[in-house]
């Protein structure tokens, strides 16, 4: 009797073919295994004297049911185990990472062993051949040492390899595992050292500053590993540098994980917040979205910018472009290491990017040839991929790098401060309206085409302060006076999509100053939403140029344009005022704000005050040398005087 035994394989077995070839009592099979099992690798071993812990990769039977599978270790002491070893079975976890526990073993003895993958008990499959032997032989981690934000030696200590190793003579594989997650160690950074000594060490570099690592010390036989003790360190705090080159954000003078400009610093991959993760499956990097300046940013994790107001973030693939032609690009040595220098087309300030290759896996690719570096974008048409910066040959572009390959990274941030050519400053009652305008830029005015700044590289999302300093008011009022004069400044400023924006009403609010002579005065401004770019950037001075007899004369510099910065940054001191404290002809008051005083309604907006704790005030005074009396005690206390609004 003939046998026909078909296996519904349209779930288990992707593109099944039955196959019948003549008439047999036994059964026959043709089970398409390739769609299912699409790599199965061997990996390392753990061992002991007895026992041996076993990992491999088998992908992919994540939509298998898993009695249709099973998975684990095929081992023996012939070196073909898939022929005459032992199966023992083992685990599968969702990344496709099978573990299996040897135990019994023999001390010395030299074991072979496969991963293997079995469907529905008919097909197996197997990974490379590799050995191990069993000992006892022991390595003890040594305390790191020598540890810098970004490098660290590692040490180690051996015994019991006595009969294996003949000390200065015979070499050994030794080496250093290297992780931020303690519970993924085996799979962090290695560091392999071939060493004919029982005492080893290894420095290491491109970590991440202000970052817990944990490692361990390992010596190899055959393929198999015996692990140290697990210890631990932190590296330092690091502030990272940053160079204007005219651009819209400043650029970073090292790689991140750097502390010279030719080191290469840490290569991750695209969306990797753990700084160590080194596999080469796309399923273990699972960001394939824009990055920059969200929390999948690794920038927004280690903190680089000390007491900075702006954060460090990758850079966008548009701020990549205007990198590369907002500058000239050359090749260049420095210390030894070859790379490519920007150097600013506007202001001539430079960085220099080496050729630090990329990471593969394990491996450094391209050093000293090429230079990869991430931008925090995804490319749209293809999300296994992400664009870069590709620097080679003395040239950069922008480019694509998949992303489960490990780039450099050489962060981006916005300044707090905008440079501004006051020689382009357009001054005058512009609008004959009887006021001063201070034209900073105006798309519609002169300043649309020859700016004193760059309009793109304003970007805020809480506040903006503009500080300037006037002259020519002194003895150029029309009543001959210079005593008694006021007039409100305000801030007249859109964005380039003219929403946020803030037209001031020149009424003396908390956002005004009060010009009352030549010195120097804040306007500023707030937002809910985020500003970028500008239509129009001007401050205007109430009824200055109908207050004086002469315009020409009066003359403005803007000494600073501040983003997000701390609101104390803005107290305009021009709302103080400096009186005789009750009228008693000896005591000096500086008045801040008194509801019963003028600086009632010319003073802070007192509104705003809120704070738990302490309050300290900083106070400059001048005018006191070379103006006290004969008889002047030289020698003088203060004391601040405050009271709520509930008068508690």
């Amino acid at each position: 009797m003939m046998k026909f035994r078909y296996i519904a394989g349209g779930l288990l077995l992707a593109g099944c073919t039955i196959t019948l070839s003549g008439c047999s009592d036994d059964d026959e099979y043709s089970a398409a295994t390739g769609n299912i099992i699409t790599t199965i690798e061997t990996g390392d071993a753990v061992v002991t004297a007895v026992s041996a812990e076993l990992k491999g990769k088998v992908l992919d039977l994540s939509k298998q049911n898993s009695d249709a599978y099973s998975v684990g270790v095929v081992y023996g002491e012939n070196p073909d185990p898939t022929t005459a070893g032992t199966k023992t079975a083992g685990s599968i976890d969702s990344t496709g990472t099978v573990t299996t526990q040897l135990k019994g073993l023999t001390k010395g003895h030299t074991y072979y062993y496969s991963t293997y993958a079995t469907l529905q008990g008919i097909v197996t499959k197997y990974g490379e051949v590799k050995s191990f032997v069993a000992t006892d032989a022991k390595i003890a981690t040594i305390g790191a040492t020598d540890i810098t934000a970004t490098k660290a030696t590692l040490g180690a200590q051996t015994q019991g390899l006595d009969g294996i190793m003949i000390e200065g003579e015979s070499e050994m594989n030794y080496g250093f595992k290297i992780s931020t997650d303690k519970a993924h160690l085996s799979d962090g950074y290695d560091y392999p050292i071939v060493a004919s000594s029982n005492h080893v060490s290894k420095s290491v570099q491109g970590l991440l500053p202000g970052t817990t690592y944990y490692y361990t010390s390992y010596f190899q036989l055959g393929d198999g590993y015996v692990y140290g003790d697990t210890l631990s360190f932190t590296t330092a705090q690091q502030e990272m540098p940053y160079v204007d080159l005219g651009l819209s954000v400043l650029w970073a003078q090292y790689n991140l994980g750097a502390e010279a400009e030719e080191e290469s610093g840490v290569h991750l991959g695209y969306g990797d917040l753990t700084g160590s993760n080194v596999s080469t499956y796309l399923t273990d990097y699972s960001v394939a979205t824009d990055i920059a300046g969200t929390d999948q940013d690794i920038l927004h994790q280690i903190d680089i910018d000390g007491d900075a107001l702006m954060q460090s973030a990758l850079p966008t693939q548009e701020q990549m472009a205007e990198l590369v032609s907002g500058t000239t690009q050359k090749e260049e040595t420095v210390n030894g290491v070859n790379g490519v220098r920007f150097t600013s087309k506007s202001n001539g300030n430079s960085i220099f990017i080496p050729y630090g290759g990329y990471r593969d896996g394990q491996s450094i690719v391209g050093e000293g040839a090429q230079g990869l570096l991430w931008s925090g974008s995804i490319y749209a048409p293809a999300t296994d991929y992400s664009q870069t910066l590709n620097i080679t040959n003395g040239a950069a572009s922008t480019g694509v790098s998949k992303r489960s390959l490990g780039l450099a990274i050489r962060s981006v941030r916005r300044s707090p401060e905008l440079s501004v050519d006051n020689s382009k400053l357009v001054i005058g009652d512009l609008e004959n309206n009887g006021r001063i305008r201070v034209e900073i830029y105006n798309q519609y005015g002169s300043t649309a085409n020859h700016p004193g700044i760059t309009p793109s590289m304003i970007k805020f999302s809480k506040n903006m302060a503009i500080t300037f300093t006037i002259k020519g008011l002194h003895d150029n009022y029309k009543n001959g006076t210079n005593d008694g004069h006021s007039n409100i400044a305000g801030l007249e400023y859109a964005s380039a999509s003219w929403s946020p924006s803030r037209w001031s009403s020149l009424t003396g609010d908390k956002y005004d100053a009060n010009v009352t002579g030549d010195g120097t005065y804040t306007v500023w401004m707030e937002t809910s939403s985020a500003a970028e770019g500008a239509a129009v950037f001007c401050v205007d001075i109430n009824n200055l140029a109908n207050d004086v007899a002469d315009v020409s004369k009066v003359s403005v510099e803007i000494n600073s344009i501040k983003f997000d910065i701390d609101p104390l940054y803005v107290m305009d001191y021009s709302n103080t005022v400096f009186i005789n404290k009750d009228g008693d002809n000896t005591n000096g008051r500086i008045e801040i704000y008194n509801e019963y005083g003028s600086t009632k309604s010319a003073g802070v907006n007192a509104s705003s005050l809120s704070f738990e704790g302490n309050m300290i005030v900083n106070f400059t005074i001048t005018g006191i040398d070379g103006n006290l009396k004969s008889n002047a005690s030289n020698a003088y206390r203060t004391r601040t005087f405050l009271c709520s609004s509930k008068l508690e």
